[in-house]
């Protein structure tokens, strides 16, 4: 059992299943092609080391307090043996909720995936709802069945959201192609079943293709119209989630296809190509929940780096062998095997958070309702290699690069 999920005898686990055979890059594309050709949860889980009875009372009215950065920092201070992963990310996303409705109470925050995090009070209460992947198709690869002791794990860590009043999100992949669905009579039948299991539950299903870059109608599953509005979460019905656009898509026929569909949330990047550059306007993301009716949640890498983001400097893996260079940051960590670009990182660093808080900054001005948070579960990676948890004290002249404007415009591609 891998991070509470069941491992597979042949394969790796849950944390970092291998889908093989990517689609190929889209020729010329921007650097986020390259890095999400089947990016999802799927590559990319209890005592705490932290004092939960701290957090708690440096915590007011749901603000960020200093003390509460402090004391995270300070649990992770005193070695590798003091640091608990798992526990970490507890910390983390309950740190990232409270900073962001220190500035607006109502901002949504979904983890995606590492559902078994439920089980801490503090969490349950702090996250809006979660996102779950592969519940019933996808958790072995495109197209095929989730095991059934896989969905049954599933299910009950995610009842425990249900059950607590939270909206509860699943994405299963039922189509063998990564990039375009097929709905042929036996995909249909696998739609109908995860839709209605979905539902007996609680639960609100979306199926579509592995790289998120279709926006899916499904037959006799499309979403109803939200003529007054979708006020509050609870509202929720139907849900999308498309990362980049399809192959040739216009940014003016992405945004307008959005919002010409219907449905009531919308996961979606901050950027049309990943890059600040692109980065949608206040005015577009106004006019898309206009059109909507619905919520927007923008997709927030926390747990791994993206070499592609507006905080990367090209330096801290010049040579693009997978391993930081000397100057890296020192939450830097190794690359992900089957992401290339894509980092590791020692996500109780406090200078990663402030990365991760400037992120979400941008996410509010944009305008978006919440923040979709991936790879949660890279906690698993360094549960499984705790020799890993302290490597880069050894790292000669580290810069975490964090809040310096020249430094941004030198991290950029020349």
């Amino acid at each position: 059992m891998v991070g509470g999920y069941f491992a597979f005898p042949g394969g790796p686990g849950r944390g970092e299943r291998k889908i093989t055979a990517p689609a190929p890059a889209v020729a010329g594309g921007p650097p986020r092609f390259r890095n999400w050709e089947v990016r999802r949860g799927c590559v990319k889980g209890s005592p705490r080391a932290i004092t939960r009875e701290r957090g708690r009372t440096m915590r007011t009215e749901g603000k960020w307090t200093a003390g509460l950065a402090m004391a995270v920092a300070l649990s992770f201070s005193c070695g590798a043996q003091s640091v608990d992963p798992k526990g970490a990310m507890v910390a983390f996303v309950e740190a990232v909720a409270a900073h962001a409705r220190a500035a607006e109470p109502g901002f949504g925050v979904f983890p995606q995936n590492a559902a078994e995090l439920g089980q801490d009070p503090g969490y349950l209460a702090t996250v809006t709802g979660i996102g779950q992947e592969d519940a019933f198709y996808g958790y072995q690869g495109p197209g095929k069945k989730t095991p059934e002791k896989v969905t049954e794990q599933i299910e009950s860590d995610l009842d425990r959201f249900e059950a607590a009043g939270k909206l509860v999100l699943t994405v299963d992949y039922p189509f063998r192609n990564r990039n375009k669905p097929a709905f042929s009579r036996s995909v249909q039948k696998k739609i109908d079943r995860l839709y209605s299991l979905s539902a007996e539950r609680g639960y609100v299903p979306y199926a579509t293709v592995l790289n998120l870059d279709w926006l899916t109608m499904n037959p006799g599953h499309a979403p109803s119209a939200n003529h007054g509005g979708i006020a509050e979460w609870s509202q929720v019905t139907s849900f999308a989630y498309q990362l980049q656009p399809s192959r040739g898509q216009s940014r003016s026929g992405f945004l307008a296809a959005l919002g010409a569909a219907g449905y009531d949330l919308l996961v979606l990047d901050y950027s049309f190509d990943g890059s600040d550059a692109e980065a949608f306007t206040p005015a577009e993301i106004a006019d898309l929940k206009a059109q909507c009716g619905g919520k927007l949640l923008a997709y927030v890498s926390i747990g791994e780096a993206e070499d592609y983001r507006w905080y990367w400097n090209q330096a801290w893996d010049a040579n693009h062998d997978g391993k930081p260079d000397p100057g890296a940051p020192a939450w830097l960590g190794p690359e992900n095997p089957q992401w290339p670009g894509d980092y590791r990182v020692r996500f109780w660093d406090p200078a990663w958070q402030a990365i991760v808080f400037q992120y979400v900054d941008k996410v509010m001005a944009q305008g978006f309702d919440g923040v979709y948070l991936d790879t949660v579960d890279t906690y698993e990676y360094w549960e499984r290699h705790p020799s890993k948890l302290q490597e880069a004290r050894a790292r000669p002249g580290q810069n975490s690069a964090v809040e310096t404007p020249a430094l941004r415009r030198n991290q950029r591609e020349p």
